[in-house]
């Protein structure tokens, strides 16, 4: 246990904290750019799943960034640990971010009187959440290229924010804000294969 707090100190201290400050600058810039108060509830679901949700592909996708150049991938390869474990590690350490940010955002959004069910929409949300960070892990895992892997994320966003719905089916992300929570249970399952085979395909890579 001891090994796997250290691997997770060592994300905290030096992974960690850009990826932090850019997703608080996100959610702290918010209310100039939505609507944070007062909100009937499918306003709130548009708010959590257009917006707060896109903090999970800056949080997700670089858990592969620390090995990205090819000596330091060839020095931890060699470790006692294997490299499964290590991202592992992180994904979990960074998921937990997420949920801490998603807590956060949504305590605000209820003291600024909205009203809307908030273990549904927080577990709706995070779900969203973990679906586009694990597809941005995926294409980074598959082509070794964080840019990559933060662009299709990006791209699958900006298709679900015009006709998504006609195109996404169940994998259209703002479900919630249409009154539907079937595609959630469908991202979830989604997020957890395609971030275990990004990590998968990135174990594999030499």
């Amino acid at each position: 246990m001891e090994r796997y707090w250290q691997i997770e100190k060592t994300n905290l201290k030096h992974n960690v904290p850009l990826h932090v400050l850019v997703c608080a600058l996100v959610l702290g810039i918010s209310p100039f750019l939505v609507g944070t108060a007062n909100l009937e509830a499918q306003d709130t679901a548009k708010v959590l799943e257009m917006y707060t949700a896109f903090i999970g592909i800056i949080m997700l996708t670089p858990i592969f960034l620390p090995e990205q150049p090819r000596e330091i991938r060839e020095l931890t390869g060699s470790k006692y640990m294997k490299s499964s474990t290590v991202y592992l590690i992180r994904l979990v350490g960074n998921s937990l971010i997420l949920a801490v940010f998603l807590a956060l955002y949504i305590a605000v959004l209820r003291h600024n009187h909205c009203e809307f069910p908030i273990i549904r929409y927080f577990l709706g949300t995070y779900v969203e959440m973990l679906f586009m960070g694990g597809l941005g892990v995926f294409c980074y895992g598959l082509c070794d290229n964080l840019i990559i892997g933060y662009m299709i994320p990006i791209f699958y966003y900006i298709i679900a924010m015009g006709s998504g719905s006609k195109f996404l089916k169940l994998f259209y992300p703002f479900s919630m804000a249409a009154g539907s929570y079937t595609e959630k249970y469908v991202l979830v399952i989604g997020g957890v294969l395609l971030t275990a085979w990004g990590i998968a395909l990135r174990c594999r890579r030499k």
